[in-house]
């Protein structure tokens, strides 16, 4: 843990440092923390849980010409009653890194705890990132570090080295290839993938991804979005995926994600193909169709199809209506589907209501009706501070009664400070 925290630790220690000599110039702070605290009574043994969190954002940049910026990302947790899953107080380091820009080549230097995103996936290591434009459309990118993973059993890996190559022809092709190593650990992990944005005319964008799992020689993913509109007010939305379960889970850096038994089947494949038709009948009204077939090879095949009802007066407030049925091989997989909500503006003050109600074809834990509500309500103090409230009920077949509450407060903030004595002054 110490060798994965080492680059973010200098990165704090040389910001002072790297910054002294570009203080002349003014530097912004700007950020948001929002503080959680939930009332939850547990369904298991009926404890109390209290958990408060909280979650910080900031970054500071305006330095050195706008070429240097520092970001941060965290949370920390404390259960004010309970030691709910095993652990009174918790915390994680999302991101916090030291970026450097050049215009020159689009240049960008990024080190620290780093979420590369390159080439869709997203990875989480401490270690450095850089990219930068070649010639006639070219694009290349690297980064190298430690991964940052969630192991449940095993051994973490001890370095991961990836990069992209993209090619782009501006507002009609953006095509990219990448790869990946992770080494050190129990399960190591080698993928290569290709990336896709095409617009062939102004309606329609084509949006795609193929990642290939070198360690276990299979395709993990495809998985394909066409947008197409509008057209006399219509839209169309079109997904195609495939999903090869040994293959893409194989190397999971999430706990959740491993082979546990009535988890995940390693055999499992999924296919699903979905079409989504909207009409916008004026500025204020829609509706829309959709349909989404779900083909698993052990679970067997499912379809999931409805519509949909909305009002909205942007600013102000609406509502909506959806049902859908879900037709599936089994009991989990049959059921039909009803939402209802709105939501509604008063000056500085907003309502929003959510009900959902599933009725399975056949009772599941003996339950036949599975059904949640959510009112939520906030009020603007400023333009930079918040405060917010939900309450929610759930009634399904994994919670019998479960009602939570939940408070929330929304603080954002802009702060400058020159050099040279300047001071500081609040935007």
């Amino acid at each position: 843990m110490k060798s994965r925290v080492l680059i973010v630790l200098i990165a704090f220690v040389i910001m002072p440092v790297v910054l002294f000599p570009v203080l002349s110039h003014a530097i912004n702070l700007t950020g948001e923390s929002n503080t959680y605290l939930q009332f939850r009574q547990a369904t298991t043994d009926q404890s109390r849980l209290i958990p408060l969190y909280e979650y910080l954002n900031f970054r500071l940049d305006d330095i050195a010409d706008n070429k240097i910026s520092f970001h941060y990302g965290g949370w920390g947790k404390v259960d004010l009653d309970d030691r709910s899953y095993g652990r009174n107080v918790d915390a994680d380091l999302q991101y916090a890194y030291m970026s450097f820009k050049s215009d020159k080549n689009n240049i960008i230097l990024n080190f620290g705890r780093l979420i590369v995103t390159d080439g869709g996936d997203a990875e989480k290591i401490d270690g450095v990132y850089a990219r930068t434009d070649l010639k006639y459309g070219f694009s290349v990118s690297a980064y190298a570090g430690h991964p940052v993973e969630e192991i449940l059993n095993g051994v973490g890996s001890d370095s991961i080295l990836g990069g992209r190559l993209s090619y782009q022809i501006p507002s009609l092709l953006t095509l990219g290839v990448s790869g990946l190593k992770e080494t050190g650990g129990s399960d190591p992990r080698e993928e290569v993938g290709a990336d896709l944005w095409l617009r062939p005319i102004k309606s329609i964008d084509i949006t795609g991804r193929s990642t290939y799992n070198a360690v276990t020689d299979g395709w993990m993913e495809h998985a394909y979005h066409i947008s197409m509109g509008p057209y006399s007010n219509f839209r169309f939305s079109t997904e195609a995926s495939w999903i090869n379960y040994r293959d893409y889970f194989t190397a999971a850096t999430v706990a959740v994600f491993n082979f546990m038994p009535g988890v995940l089947n390693p055999a499992e494949k999924l296919r699903l193909l979905g079409e989504e038709v909207s009409y916008s009948i004026n500025d204020n009204i829609s509706v829309s169709a959709d349909y989404k077939n779900y083909g698993y090879n052990i679970q067997g095949s499912a379809n999931y199809f409805g519509g949909k009802v909305s009002y909205a007066v942007p600013g102000s407030g609406g509502a909506g209506f959806t049902a859908h049925r879900m037709d599936g091989q089994t009991d989990s997989l049959r059921y039909s589907e009803f939402r209802v909500y709105g939501f509604k503006k008063f000056g500085k003050t907003d309502l929003t209501l959510d009900l959902l109600d599933i009725d399975y074809d056949r009772r599941l834990n003996g339950v036949k009706n599975a059904y949640s509500a959510s009112l939520i309500g906030g009020f603007n103090i400023t333009d930079k501070l918040r405060v917010a409230a939900d309450v929610d009920y759930y009634h399904n077949p994994v919670y019998n009664h479960d009602f939570r509450t939940l408070l929330h407060l929304i603080c954002k903030f802009d702060t400058s400070a020159g050099g040279g004595g300047g001071g500081t002054e609040a935007k």
